[in-house]
C-alpha cells in the first residue's frame, strides 16, 4: 500500500554533506609570452594575446612559416622537453615595447616569460625591464642581442643590466636566430610542465634545438665567452666538438634562472595554499592549533618542492633564527616556525592577524663544474 504522507528522516539521522570548493587554479609557471606583428591574423581583430597548442594551429590562424612569431614559436616548441602551449602578444601600431609588455600584463596574467620578437634597443630593453621588475604577478623577460659590444670586456648590455642589479631577466647572444633565447625559454617552459618527482632543473648546457653554436658561425674564443658570462649573459657554444650546449642560465644580476622561477612558484603556491584554507574554513581559530592547520599548509608545499627535486636535505649555513641554529640539518630540505600565540600582542590580536611564520628553505643546487685530480704512480 502506497503511503499518503512519507515523513522524512532527516530528524533521526542527520546528514550533512559539504562539498569543498574548488582549489584556485595553481600556476605552472611553463607558459611563455611571444610579443610581435601579428600581421592580419583574425584570432587578433580584439584580443591583445592569444595561445596556440602547435604550430599547426598558428598556420590555421594565418600565420606564415616566414613570420618571426611563427619561427620563435618553432623554437619553443621544438625543444625536447616542450611546453603544451604558447602565448603570443600583439604589438600595436608604433607600440613601444614597455607598452606592449603592460599591456600584455594587463591581458593576461599567466604567462611568465616574456619575449619581445621584434627589433628593440637597449635603452628599450631597459624601459621594459624597469617596468618587469616591479610588476604584478612576477614576471621574467627574455632576450637576445646580436651586439658586438656584448662581447666587449664591459659586457654591453649585460654589463648595464649587471650594473642596475636587474633580477627578472635573462639575455643571450646570439648571430645564429634573432630570438635563439626562446630555445632554452622552451625548454625551460616545458621543465615546469612536468612537475614529477626530480624533474627540477637548470639551464646549464641544454641543448638549444633550432639553433647553432656561435663558435661554428664564427671566430668565437674563449676571451668571447668569458666576457660575456662575467657580465651574466648566457651563450650557446659547442665544446670539444660533440656538445653544443646553453652556458649558463643566470639572468641579470648573477642569479640563476631556475632559483628565480621556483621560488616564484614556491610563493605563488603557498598563497593559494593558505588563501583555500582561509576559504574553505569555517574560520581558523586564532591559537596554536590554528597555527598549525597554516603550518600544514606550507607544510604541503615544501613537501612538493622536495619531491620535485627543488630543496633538499642539507646543513643550514644560514644566520641563526628562533630554534633554528647554524649548522643544524634541515632533513626535509625546510624547517617551519612561528612565534606563539601567547606572545602576541593584543593589538594584533584584535586585528586577526597570526603571528609571524618562518619559513627556512635549504636548496638543493646544481653542480656545473667539476675538478677531478688523478694522481698515478708506478
Amino acid at each position: 500500500m502506497a503511503l499518503k504522507n512519507v515523513l522524512p528522516l532527516d530528524p533521526v539521522v542527520n546528514i550533512i554533506v559539504n562539498l569543498a570548493a574548488v582549489s584556485a587554479t595553481r600556476k605552472k609557471f611553463n607558459l611563455a609570452l611571444l610579443m610581435g606583428d601579428v600581421g592580419t591574423v583574425a584570432d587578433f581583430a580584439n584580443k591583445r594575446i592569444v595561445t596556440y597548442d602547435s604550430l599547426n594551429a598558428m598556420l590555421q590562424a594565418g600565420f606564415t612559416t616566414e613570420d618571426r612569431l611563427y619561427k620563435a614559436a618553432a623554437l619553443i616548441f621544438g625543444q625536447r622537453k616542450k611546453p603544451p602551449l604558447v602565448a603570443i602578444g600583439k604589438v600595436g601600431s608604433e607600440e613601444a615595447p614597455v607598452k606592449t609588455v603592460q599591456e600584455c600584463r594587463q591581458a593576461d596574467s599567466e604567462w611568465y616569460v616574456g619575449i619581445y620578437c621584434g627589433d628593440i634597443t637597449d635603452a628599450q630593453i631597459l624601459a621594459v625591464q624597469e617596468y618587469v621588475e616591479a610588476c604584478t604577478p612576477s614576471t621574467m623577460f627574455a632576450f637576445t642581442t646580436a651586439e658586438e659590444t656584448a662581447k666587449a670586456d664591459d659586457g654591453g648590455i649585460f654589463g648595464t643590466i649587471k650594473s642596475k642589479g636587474y633580477r627578472r631577466i635573462i639575455g643571450q647572444y646570439s648571430t645564429a636566430h634573432k630570438d635563439a633565447i626562446c630555445a632554452a625559454i622552451g625548454w625551460a617552459m616545458g621543465a615546469m610542465s612536468a612537475s614529477t618527482i626530480n624533474s627540477a632543473f637548470t639551464l646549464a648546457y641544454k641543448r638549444e634545438v633550432g639553433v647553432q653554436a656561435e663558435n661554428y658561425m664564427q671566430t668565437f674564443t674563449s676571451n668571447d665567452l668569458n666576457n660575456i658570462k662575467k657580465n651574466y649573459g648566457n651563450v650557446y657554444v659547442n665544446r670539444g666538438n660533440f656538445y653544443d650546449v646553453f652556458e649558463e642560465g643566470r639572468v641579470g644580476d648573477g642569479s640563476w634562472f631556475d632559483e628565480i622561477i621556483y621560488l616564484d612558484k614556491f610563493k605563488n603556491d603557498m598563497q593559494l595554499g593558505i588563501m583555500d584554507l582561509l576559504v574553505n574554513a569555517s574560520k581558523v581559530p586564532q591559537t596554536e592549533a590554528g597555527m598549525g592547520r597554516i603550518k600544514t599548509a606550507i607544510k604541503e608545499v615544501c613537501d612538493d618542492m622536495n619531491r620535485i627535486g627543488f630543496i633538499k636535505e642539507g646543513v643550514w649555513k644560514g644566520e641563526d633564527l628562533m630554534a633554528l641554529e647554524y649548522g643544524k640539518v634541515l632533513p626535509g630540505g625546510y624547517l617551519i616556525q612561528s612565534e606563539l600565540i601567547s606572545e602576541q600582542a593584543q593589538a594584533e590580536r584584535d586585528a586577526r592577524n597570526a603571528p609571524p611564520i618562518y619559513v627556512s628553505l635549504k636548496i638543493a643546487g646544481a653542480i656545473h663544474h667539476v675538478t677531478i685530480q688523478v694522481d698515478v704512480n708506478r
